[in-house]
């Protein structure tokens, strides 16, 4: 697991502002630890469609459900839910170079072996007729711990390979009518704000072309050196919504990093109207600490602020092999998305 303790307070606060987290890391045995082995071939179903639901459901940071608290697509709707969104690695060596798994391999095997995983995630969701969103992070091969800044010295490199990538995975995930896609979500997490401004527009135009679901941006609201922190407008990439990430059940604005408060994320509500960007839907939203329930009430006002009963909302569900981790599945978190659901 590619995930630190401690990356949230007891109260599912983040010390430093919505992180996302990895877990597809393989065995020295080739096989992935987030599932089934990797050799395993999913059968492209002929009948995927895109859906037009609200989606109201779960992220999945590992990228595959069966180290999740819901261990299939159709027990995610047996919940009641109709969402999923799954995480995918760029993996990157040291020197920053692209690879395809967790120990470093960047073969043309490696390559299909890595592309088959998310098709097999993505076929499972889909065939219990869910709405899926993917979305993008950078991962160090062989780094454990939660994934952070890429080094300074080949960030360069790291984004120029994943370029050259955008449109072989655009295409995977038009080939598997995927509803929501965002490139790489936070990416100025993992490179810092200039990167991003150059680099995100830039992976959307090279997935566009292959691609005609929903393309996203979802930003780090509570990054301590962010766009907020630092008063610079973010190049949201014309793309077609802005993903509300927001990795707290904190709402008081006393209690959130220095310089970010509850109206933090209107500064990216703003910028996205002024770039042409109007749908604005919650792609990601929770602690990654389990919580009690005394968090409900600032769970609820955050769904109500940005309107998630009508525009979609996400909740983190994280892999079971986390230490105290919040997980969904029978929790008042889930009440609150099925309340939702109606």
């Amino acid at each position: 697991m590619m995930i630190i303790a401690g990356c949230g307070s007891s109260g599912g606060e983040q010390s430093s502002g919505g992180e996302q987290l990895s877990g597809g890391e393989q065995s020295s045995g080739g096989e992935q630890s987030s599932g089934g082995p990797q050799s395993q071939q999913c059968e492209l179903p002929s009948n995927l469609t895109r859906r037009n639901d609200v989606p109201i459901g779960v992220l999945m940071p590992a990228g595959s459900l069966q180290r999740q608290s819901y261990t299939s697509g159709a027990e995610v709707a047996a919940a009641g839910l109709n969402a999923v969104s799954l995480g995918f690695e760029f993996y990157f060596t040291p020197a920053g170079d692209i690879v395809f798994n967790f120990d470093g391999i960047g073969d043309d095997n490696a390559k299909e072996r890595w592309k088959n995983s998310l098709r097999c995630s993505v076929i499972d969701a889909k065939q219990a007729g869910l709405v899926v969103a993917v979305w993008g992070q950078f991962v160090e091969a062989g780094r454990r711990g939660e994934p952070g800044e890429v080094a300074p010295a080949v960030q360069t490199k790291v984004l120029d390979g994943a370029l050259a990538l955008m449109p072989e995975v655009g295409m995977l995930l038009e080939e598997l009518q995927v509803e929501y896609w965002a490139p790489v979500s936070e990416l100025e997490r993992f490179t810092g704000v200039a990167n991003h401004n150059t680099y995100f527009p830039r992976f959307v135009d090279a997935g566009r072309p292959h691609f005609t679901g929903t393309m996203y941006v979802q930003p780090n609201i509570l990054q301590g050196d962010g766009f907020v922190v630092q008063n610079i407008e973010p190049n949201l990439g014309g793309v077609d919504a802005l993903g509300i990430s927001w990795i707290s059940y904190e709402c008081e604005d006393a209690k959130l990093p220095p310089g970010i408060s509850l109206a933090s994320a209107d500064f990216y509500v703003d910028a996205a109207a002024a770039q042409g960007i109007t749908r604005v839907y919650i792609s990601e939203l929770g602690a990654t600490q389990s919580t009690d329930a005394s968090a409900r009430p600032c769970l609820e006002t955050l769904i109500d602020k940005w309107n998630g009963a009508e525009n979609g909302v996400f909740l983190l569900d994280m892999p079971t092999d986390f230490p105290n981790g919040a997980t969904i599945n029978g929790s008042w978190q889930e009440e609150v998305l099925q309340a939702l659901r109606g």
